[in-house]
């Protein structure tokens, strides 16, 4: 049984080895090869353009994480300036309010100017109403002493006519020869006593 089984599977054998050495297994072959190295080719043109597409993503990468950085970049002089501004702002509002307190001390006093400006205005209509003029002041102190003065005199020299009860009496006294007390007490003795 053995024997008539090597023989059939020598008979295969030999029928394999004609089919492999017949021209229908070199044509398999042949298609198996070239699809093989067209398979191989399309692998190489895969990993070629694997290659490609891995260096363009990483010049994207590289082109958007400069983009990044230059955008962080303008984020933070942007931040920093609004920081500034914030400052400029709140130093901004510190001196509105200190103009503005000082604004209204300022009209505060204005006021009190005012005020003050319209009692002295008001004080004074009431001394001119009051007071007497100096005409009536020159003719009082005239009818009083009876003296009439000489205007026109030097500083320092004491002139002018003194009309007493019974005649005309000229005054003429030098000021820096005598003291104030002896010229008031001269002049007082020249008023009359009887009304």
């Amino acid at each position: 049984m053995l024997s008539k089984r090597m023989e059939e599977l020598e008979e295969v054998s030999k029928e394999l080895l004609k089919v492999l050495l017949s021209d229908w297994a070199d044509n398999l072959l042949r298609r198996s090869l070239d699809k093989r190295s067209q398979m191989d080719d399309k692998l190489l043109a895969s990993q070629a353009t694997a290659a490609q597409l891995v260096r363009e993503l990483g010049a994207a990468e590289e082109t958007v994480a400069k983009t990044l950085l230059d955008q962080e970049s303008e984020l933070q002089r942007l931040l920093q300036r609004l920081q500034d501004l914030e400052e400029e702002l709140v130093r901004a509002r510190e001196a509105g309010a200190s103009l503005q307190a000082s604004n209204s001390a300022l009209r505060r006093e204005l006021e009190e100017l005012r005020e003050e400006s319209r009692r002295l205005e008001e004080d004074t209509e009431r001394e001119e109403d009051t007071v007497p003029s100096t005409t009536y002041v020159t003719q009082l102190y005239y009818k009083i002493s009876r003296i009439d003065w000489d205007y026109e005199a030097k500083p320092a020299q004491i002139k002018g006519i003194h009309y007493g009860p019974d005649i005309a009496q000229p005054i003429d006294i030098d000021g820096s020869r005598h003291s104030r007390c002896f010229i008031s007490d001269y002049l007082w003795s020249l008023v009359p006593t009887a009304w």
